[in-house]
């Protein structure tokens, strides 16, 4: 099983080739660096240990032929760094995968709340835009192309191209009443004018859904009510049509993204970040993996949040799906307790179909935990076990 690592270009802004040799020696075969990514602010803990680095949302590579057609849903350059950390991944032996978060882009939201997620009190969201909107699918489909044109890069990792949700970890957000799964949810659905058309071409009357889902929030925020199953709750509040519908139009607006995003890939293998939760608004693509599958060609499938059970629920439903399988996990102090938990994680990833395994991410989790990657599985030869560097290691189902 290959071994691979999630970094930000930022972790290689100094002797880039020492870092990349650093990566080189862990066992790491390849990189999804980011190329297009939302802001953050990072406590470093390998490249510069305790520096505190703050960013905007943008992308960091520049075009090379430079076009002149930059508009308002164009992402900041931010600077050339994914290109030269790509270049010494690559002369280090380590091949590299441009990760793009794609539609989680705060400037473009902002700057068109026409193109931007919009709920059904009309409210649009300025961290997130409209896969339903052709403008937002342009968009995708240029950021796409741009980077698998870029020098060294291999391969794509599309994360955020889908429909995102409410919740979004930036700017104090507050609340104060209790919130059941269901309420998140129907916050995230959007009825902008094309989500509404598409809505209304399935033949779902979008006001209708609209009236229920603000009935519902309002209540809720006036007297908490306790929370069921989300499919439960939401089939209460829409009714099954209304319910079965939406979920229907999302999964199709989210997989005709993916597909013209892959059009445009200039032939690059290319991965969608995916789950095979319906509801699920996190910057993974939710809907019918099986169509995800056939449009990219390969879904990465992760669990950051350190739940082991929710990962082997979308890597058995991916596996099922068909195409290449990556999964992913975070090796943050706070997710990964252990080596020989990490190893098990290995083991059930390869043992439901993943040929690798992406690990989150190079100078966020501990630096000693480098070292465990080297002794992580590493792909066979033909015909040949999995080996493993301690037999307490093996998994306890057999690969395949």
């Amino acid at each position: 099983m290959k071994t691979e690592l999630f970094a930000h270009p930022l972790s290689f802004r100094h002797n880039a080739r020492a870092q990349a040799e650093r990566v080189r020696t862990a066992g790491v075969d390849r990189v999804r660096l980011a190329y297009a990514y939302h802001g953050g602010r990072w406590l470093l803990t390998t490249s510069e240990p305790a520096a505190v680095v703050d960013f905007p949302a943008g992308r960091w590579f520049t075009r090379r032929d430079d076009p002149d057609d930059a508009t308002d849903l164009s992402l900041p350059v931010l600077g050339d760094e994914a290109t030269a950390a790509a270049g010494a991944l690559v002369a280090s032996g380590v091949a590299v995968t441009g990760w793009l978060v794609g539609l989680h882009q705060s400037g473009p939201a902002t700057a068109r709340p026409d193109l931007a997620l919009r709920n059904a009190f009309g409210h649009p969201y300025r961290h997130a835009l409209c896969p339903a909107r052709p403008e937002v699918v342009h968009y995708a489909r240029t950021l796409v192309t741009e980077t698998a044109g870029q020098p060294d890069v291999s391969g794509l990792e599309l994360e955020a191209f889908g429909y995102l949700g409410w919740q979004h970890q930036s700017a104090h957000d507050k609340y104060g009443v209790a919130l059941r799964p269901v309420d998140r949810w129907l916050l995230s659905l959007c009825f902008c004018t094309a989500c509404s058309t598409r809505f209304t071409e399935a033949g779902l009357d979008a006001a209708e859904a609209a009236d229920r889902t603000r009935a519902t929030v309002l209540a809720q925020l006036a007297g908490p009510r306790p929370a069921g199953g989300i499919t439960e709750d939401a089939v209460t509040v829409l009714g099954q049509d209304l319910h079965d519908t939406i979920l229907a139009v999302r999964a199709d607006v989210t997989t005709d993204l993916v597909r013209s995003a892959a059009e445009a890939a200039r032939g690059l293998p290319l991965s969608v970040r995916a789950t095979d939760d319906p509801y699920a608004c996190d910057g993974k693509s939710s809907g019918d993996l099986r169509a995800l599958a056939s449009a990219a060609g390969s879904l990465t499938v992760t669990n950051l949040a350190g739940d082991a059970s929710a990962l082997r629920r979308d890597l058995v439903a991916a596996d099922r799906a068909g195409g290449r399988v990556t999964a992913g996990w975070n090796l943050g102090a706070a997710q990964t307790h252990s080596e020989e938990e990490l190893m098990d994680i290995a083991g059930q990833a390869r043992s439901h179909g993943a040929g690798s395994i992406v690990l989150y991410a190079y100078d966020l989790a501990p630096a000693p935990r480098l070292e465990w990657l080297r002794r992580l599985p590493r792909e066979p030869e033909a015909g040949a076990p999995a080996t493993y560097d301690s037999p307490r290691h093996r998994p306890t189902e057999p690969a395949r």
